[in-house]
């Protein structure tokens, strides 16, 4: 694979979406495939140190303390929810917190990661010229950040190896069906390909 627009600069950074224990350990929300890009992830992370971002999904308290149709979903989903699952659960996989500097993790609690207002200010302050965007689940949090990052006009690179999803079918029609319909906005490659541009630079 190759970079369609040109090369990366010291501008770019990393965006590593919900790698967390609420996704990767045995439970409700459980991905067995994020583990499998557990390698890649943390390769993509260490790559530029200082400029990987993570992001963490925080479900509701409760149900009742959600707002709209939040709250017929956590009415549903009432074991991932702090009460019940715990705080711990929202936090990075141990493989990835030594890459999480302080005031690099943002918490969310909708789907993409400008929907953090910290998120967004913080992006908007580095004026980056690419991001790489990659974690679970390749079909709802990814996505759903990526489609926020080109609405913004930043140049947006998904590595197809360091994405997974807990629905198979889901991640491979976002990664040969939807995404590629952006065309000129995302670049798909791989995290062997974002490491030997930055090094090469």
């Amino acid at each position: 694979m190759s970079l369609r627009f040109g090369p990366l600069d010291g501008r770019t950074w990393f965006v590593c979406v919900d790698m967390q224990r609420l996704f990767l350990e045995p439970g409700p929300w459980f991905c067995p495939a994020g583990l499998a890009i557990l390698p890649a992830c943390k390769t993509l992370s260490a790559v530029a140190p200082g400029r990987s971002l993570f992001t963490r999904f925080v479900p509701a308290r409760r149900p009742t303390e959600a707002q709209g149709a939040w709250r017929r979903y956590y009415a549903h989903w009432t074991a991932v929810t702090l009460d019940a699952a715990g705080t711990d659960a929202i936090g990075l996989h141990a493989d990835l917190a030594p890459f999480s500097a302080a005031g690099q993790v943002f918490d969310k609690t909708g789907y993409g990661a400008f929907g953090a207002p910290a998120f967004r200010d913080f992006i908007t302050r580095q004026a980056p010229s690419a991001l790489v965007i990659f974690g679970v689940e390749t079909d709802v949090c990814v996505l759903a950040t990526v489609l926020e990052a080109i609405d913004r006009g930043l140049r947006t690179i998904v590595p197809a190896d360091a994405v997974a999803s807990g629905d198979a079918a889901g991640h491979r029609a976002a990664l040969d069906t939807l995404l590629p319909r952006f065309d000129q906005q995302i670049e798909i490659t791989d995290s062997d390909t974002i490491v030997a541009e930055l090094a090469g630079r």
